[in-house]
């Protein structure tokens, strides 16, 4: 019973972020900066996410090219459900804090799960286009469009809280106040 009650509450606070992602979705900047923070965030956690590592980088790739007008052959509620599964996994706020050494990122993983089984097709229909469009988009690429992304913008983090009772730290409730 309580794995599935925390499912149900990872569930809903997921929706919370593709409602957040529906007010990013029109402003290609706060998309772009979607995607680089996080970029940024899942180099520095390529360990505890390597089970979802591609897809995860397949995502982030497809919303830089989106967002850029390069690729537009995917369904608009493809394009909220992985910017709403990289704005959890941005959030300082989790139902699993992140800072519990392993069990941190579950919840993260098991959101970015739930958005790679939505999105599957519209995945492996962008990796065939980028093979055959773009066929050098590599990491080095998404670290040159990442740092442009974050210079050229002034606009504030676009991270979302979805939760308000869910376990904090003492620094996720400082960047939580810094944000807002």
């Amino acid at each position: 019973m309580t794995k599935r009650f925390n499912e149900e509450k990872m569930k809903a606070q997921f929706e919370k972020a593709k409602q957040k992602a529906e007010e990013v979705i029109d402003d290609p900047e706060q998309v772009k900066k979607v995607a680089a923070s996080a970029w940024e965030k899942a180099k520095e956690l390529k360990g505890p996410l390597s089970q979802v590592w591609e897809q995860l980088k397949l995502m982030i790739q497809m919303i830089k090219a989106w967002s850029k007008g390069d690729y537009k052959d995917v369904p608009t509620t493809s394009i909220i459900a992985i910017i709403g599964g990289l704005m959890y996994l941005l959030s300082p706020i989790d139902l699993i804090p992140d800072f519990i050494p392993i069990l941190g990122y579950l919840d993260d993983i098991f959101i970015l799960g739930i958005v790679f089984t939505q999105v599957a097709k519209d995945l492996d229909a962008f990796s065939v286009w980028q093979s055959n469009y773009n066929p050098d988009d590599s990491d080095s690429d998404l670290d040159a469009d990442v740092s442009s992304s974050q210079d050229s913008s002034e606009s504030p983090d676009p991270i979302v809280e979805v939760s308000e009772d869910a376990p904090q730290s003492e620094d996720d409730i400082k960047a939580s106040e810094e944000i807002n």
